[in-house]
């Protein structure tokens, strides 16, 4: 600041060395407005230098604490799981319609051997069977599926392929000589209904003139 003031009062002193001698108010006038503004302008640059120095000598201003920023949430785009599809479960087998059979058993003799009473179904070739004691005079079958039947009855203890008996013409015929017929007869088995009186007892006849089927549960072979 000391050294400031120095070089502008030497300034001000070789302008003033400068000046002619000559007392000319112009030349007066124009000095004295010169050391005005070099005074003016001294004043501002030491007002400029005392601001600088206050600037200087003050803390450093911290700034204020920040508040947190918290991330911006983003748009997520909903997805659309996919839904499996559900698969039907399998239908159950439907319940096959039953009915029952039952007739009486019998022997040119005096006694019933133990015989394999067999229903052959006459479309598919199916066959269901039981076998029975020594002079057992009936059979009954609970559950046969609906449909159309062979009935035929055949020796346990000595299988032949020549002497059995069936649900025949003949039997419907009352077993009398003066019958011919010894076609087997089809029963029919109906849905929730007993067919009775279906008796086995044709002993008479020819199986293989008559086209019988042999016993099914044994290999003739």
């Amino acid at each position: 600041m000391k050294r400031i003031s120095i070089v502008l009062f030497v300034l001000a002193l070789l302008l003033a060395a400068c000046v002619p001698t000559s007392t000319d108010s112009t030349v007066e006038a124009e000095l004295r407005e010169t050391l005005v503004a070099l005074r003016v302008e001294q004043t501002l640059q030491a007002s400029k230098i005392a601001e600088l120095t206050n600037l200087l000598e003050q803390p450093t201003a911290t700034c204020p604490v920040c508040p947190t920023l918290e991330p911006t949430p983003t748009t997520q785009l909903a997805t659309s799981t996919p839904v499996p599809t559900e698969i039907p479960p399998e239908p159950s087998p439907t319940a096959q319609a039953q009915g029952s059979l039952s007739g009486s058993l019998g022997y040119p003799s005096e006694f019933i051997p133990p015989l394999r009473v067999v229903a052959i179904n006459t479309l598919t070739g199916e066959y269901y069977w039981q076998n029975t004691v020594l002079n057992q005079s009936s059979y009954y079958f609970s559950e046969l599926p609906v449909g159309k039947y062979y009935v035929l009855a055949y020796l346990i203890e000595e299988p032949s392929e020549e002497f059995f008996a069936g649900y025949s013409q003949f039997v419907e015929c009352g077993l009398s000589v003066e019958c011919t017929d010894h076609s087997l007869i089809e029963v029919e088995i109906k849905a929730g209904q007993e067919s009775t009186g279906i008796n086995p007892v044709d002993w008479y006849a020819d199986p293989a003139a008559s086209g019988w089927p042999l016993d099914p549960t044994i290999n003739w072979d």
